[in-house]
């Protein structure tokens, strides 16, 4: 095993839920973005296509399993509509390998970094709140 693969499986096994939910969105980001360049090199190039398809197929399991760990019933309308973007998002991406279409992966990206972000927000919250100090409060002994 690399350094690297010690690193990330480390680092893996040592997050939070909303620290492995953002490095899922980062990963399907990634992996888009690996596709997208696939297709701007060299279409022609059955190196390329073969890594495209790789690609935007990790990017598509991803959503799938995001939308398969929504809570529905804590999350109640954004767990629906999270899973409503998910399943347009994959059909945008099942496109995109058919038609070697860029500016679906491209608007996939920047939903998926927006989502991403929301998320980011979230854990900087959480961090927040957890790092407040406890308030005394009137008749606390």
């Amino acid at each position: 095993m690399t350094y690297v693969n010690s690193y990330l499986q480390s680092k893996v096994m040592g997050a939070d839920s909303l620290e492995l939910i953002i490095m899922l969105y980062d990963k399907a980001i990634v992996s888009l973005e690996i596709a997208k360049d696939c297709i701007i090199k060299d279409i022609n190039d059955p190196d390329m296509v073969k890594k495209k398809a790789i690609e935007l197929g990790r990017a598509t399991d991803i959503l799938y399993y995001l939308n398969d760990i929504l809570d529905r019933q804590r999350g109640g309308e954004i767990a629906e509509k999270l899973s409503v973007i998910y399943s347009i998002l994959i059909s945008d991406l099942v496109r995109a390998n058919l038609f070697n279409d860029i500016e679906s992966i491209s608007k996939c990206i920047e939903i998926l970094n927006n989502i991403k972000s929301a998320w980011e927000d979230i854990k900087r919250q959480t961090k927040e709140n957890q790092n407040e100090p406890k308030r005394a409060f009137a008749g606390a002994v």
